[in-house]
C-alpha cells in the first residue's frame, strides 16, 4: 500500500510543476519559499473577471515590464525571461482565485501557459511551481 505523506518544506513537492493548492496554506508556501530563498509571487484574482484582466493581475503581481501585453504569449515570454530578469535559484507561485476569475476554458489557457513555463524552466534547471485555487 502507497502511503503518501505530507509535505513538510519545498523540497518534498515536485520542482517543476502546476497544480492545484489543495490543502497547502499559501503562508506555509510563502514561508518555505523564503526558507530556500526562491522567490514567492501571490497573484490574488478575487474580483478578477476574465483572460484578460487575470493576465492584467498576474502582470502586476511579478511586476513585469510595462511592455507586458497582457496575452498568452507575452506571458510566456515575460515567464521565460524571469531567470534572466531577476536571480532566483525558483519561483513559487500562487495563482488566487483563478477558476472564478475566467471561464474553464480561458482558466485551462493560462495554465498551459504556465505549464510550458515550468517545463523551460526545467530545461533550465530551475524550479518553477505553480499552485491555483
Amino acid at each position: 500500500m502507497l502511503v503518501m505523506r505530507r509535505p513538510t518544506c519545498l523540497a518534498d513537492l515536485p520542482s517543476n510543476a502546476v497544480r492545484p493548492l489543495g490543502t497547502l496554506a499559501v503562508d506555509t508556501l510563502r514561508a518555505w519559499a523564503e526558507a530556500a530563498q526562491h522567490r514567492f509571487v501571490h497573484v490574488p484574482l478575487a474580483g478578477t473577471h476574465g483572460k484578460r484582466a487575470v493576465l492584467v493581475a498576474i502582470g502586476r503581481a511579478f511586476d513585469f515590464p510595462v511592455w507586458f501585453g497582457a496575452n498568452l504569449d507575452a506571458l510566456y515570454d515575460s515567464l521565460t525571461d524571469l531567470p534572466e530578469r531577476a536571480s532566483a535559484p525558483g519561483y513559487v507561485v500562487v495563482l488566487d482565485g483563478l477558476p472564478q476569475a475566467a471561464d474553464a476554458e480561458e482558466v485551462e489557457a493560462v495554465l498551459d501557459v504556465f505549464r510550458d513555463a515550468a517545463e523551460e524552466f526545467a530545461n533550465r534547471g530551475l524550479p518553477l511551481r505553480v499552485f491555483f485555487r
